[in-house]
């Protein structure tokens, strides 16, 4: 941080916006040339993602294919609830038939969706996500944020930094904009940011003081102690050095309503929430703070997804019920004069709709010879694989973008062969696959599935490593 801490000191460059943070870490990256930066933004919706739904037209959905299919999605129209990825179609890629039956749940897998392992093992190891941001690092290794249709302001429901250590998902967007942007205002809140600061610097130093009274085990557990508070002020002390560039790149955010402000729509509630935290990603990622974040769109302890965002579209069943419970077993029942199936559809492009948005956040900002969505890579799956009553042996994912050319993806459509077959896939290699483009290079990930007798689970997609 040193020579950021001189760069603001000595430079007066006039760049306002979101251009001055990612043009000080371009000086930074030239003075070492250093490789090109690297985030990974994960989208976790809740109550499955029927693989139909989004497959490109033109494209057959075969019963128990045997080989691999790879072709290219650029000629190809995308379905309905798609239709807000279209303008990426050339950073796109569709992978259908992974399968992560070892993870199989009841209307969702939770932690183990990221983990690959039993749902009912919870946060028995390492996800993904927690495993590339061990990897890359930042200030706030991994920020998790979401929505809910639950009272809650913060829940523990997909990523885990290791057995019984699950990292929060923040669900309220107002706390979650004070807490990753407090460094870059100004008043009551940046007052507060600084008497945290000063609080954690007594803290370590009273820890110090009582450390040199102590001898043996007391001592080392003193240590853990210290540790801990000298980690939380130096990440303050990084902050307050950083407050000007989290200023440029923080969204501003209602403090009554949690909506974004320069809406001019009233509140609508879950949907204008999700798109304020998406906002708060690509703000964090903007910043600096962060280079991985994972969203939640009602995954996890929701268990059948979101009914409030069945309710804001109106989507009320033959019965009176409205939610997504009902939708996920209404394939026969008509919701505001449309099946199951269609209003999932629906609720799924409204939440790409959101996504969408974090896109061009990311592509407005130049980062070296190309923009920030250039080195950055969008996971977008469901916690709930394949369905509301997931079976598991199909789970699909969208990718957007290839991680500053880490990975071969784009304009990708990609089938592997169906559950036993050989060359079939699981979820654990994409994800050995994205570790492998990070540096982590590991050959197994969570646990196998030993339902696929000899086939090999290990090693990353071949197809998709550059």
């Amino acid at each position: 941080m040193s020579s950021r801490r001189t760069f603001f000191r000595g430079a007066t460059l006039g760049l306002g916006g979101l251009y001055l943070a990612p043009f000080i870490r371009q000086l930074e990256a030239a003075g070492k040339g250093a490789a090109k930066p690297a985030r990974v933004l994960f989208f976790v919706q809740g109550n499955g993602i029927y693989p139909r739904d989004i497959q490109p037209q033109g494209i057959e959905f075969p019963k128990n294919p045997s080989k691999l299919e790879d072709r290219p999605l650029d000629n190809h129209a995308m379905s309905m609830s798609m239709k807000p990825l279209v303008p990426w179609t050339n950073k796109m890629t569709i992978i259908h038939g992974l399968s992560g039956r070892i993870a199989r749940g009841s209307h969702n897998s939770g932690f183990a969706a990221l983990g690959c392992w039993p749902m009912s093992k919870k946060d028995y190891g390492e996800t993904i996500d927690a495993a590339i941001a061990r990897k890359l690092g930042g200030i706030y290794p991994h920020v998790g944020l979401g929505v809910s249709n639950k009272a809650m302001s913060i829940t523990y429901n997909l990523t885990s930094a290791g057995k019984g250590k699950a990292l929060p998902t923040l669900l309220n967007p107002i706390q979650a904009h004070k807490q990753f942007f407090a460094a870059g205002t100004k008043g009551e809140a940046r007052k507060d940011f600084d008497v945290d600061t000063n609080l954690l610097d007594f803290m370590a130093d009273d820890v110090k003081r009582m450390q040199a009274r102590l001898n043996g085990s007391e001592k080392e557990k003193l240590e853990r102690y210290l540790n801990a508070f000298e980690s939380m002020s130096a990440r303050q002390g990084k902050l307050g050095v950083m407050a000007k560039q989290i200023a440029s790149a923080a969204p501003d955010i209602d403090p009554k309503t949690g909506r974004i402000m320069e809406s001019k729509t009233a509140p609508t509630g879950v949907f204008e929430r999700l798109e304020a935290q998406f906002d708060i990603a690509a703000g964090s990622m903007i910043a600096g703070l962060t280079n991985v974040a994972t969203v939640s769109g009602g995954a996890g302890p929701d268990r059948i997804g979101l009914s409030c965002m069945a309710s804001e579209l109106g989507l009320k069943g033959d019965d009176g019920y409205i939610g997504a419970h009902a939708i996920g077993h209404g394939n026969f029942q008509k919701f505001a004069g449309i099946s199951g199936p269609d209003c999932h559809a629906h609720i799924r492009r409204k939440c790409l709709e959101q996504l969408a948005k974090f896109i061009r956040r990311l592509e407005a900002v130049p980062e070296g010879d190309a923009t920030m969505l250039d080195n950055t890579l969008i996971v977008y799956l469901s916690d709930s694989a394949e369905g509301h009553h997931p079976v598991c042996q199909e789970w699909p994912f969208i990718l957007i973008g290839d991680l500053g050319g880490r990975l071969k993806l784009g304009n990708r459509y990609l089938r592997y062969p169906w559950y036993g077959n050989q060359g079939h896939r699981t979820i654990a290699n994409l994800y050995l696959s994205l570790l492998h483009a990070v540096g982590e290079r590991q050959n197994t990930f969570g646990i196998p599935d030993f339902g696929l007798g000899d086939l090999d689970q290990t090693g990353p997609l071949a197809e998709i490593m550059s």
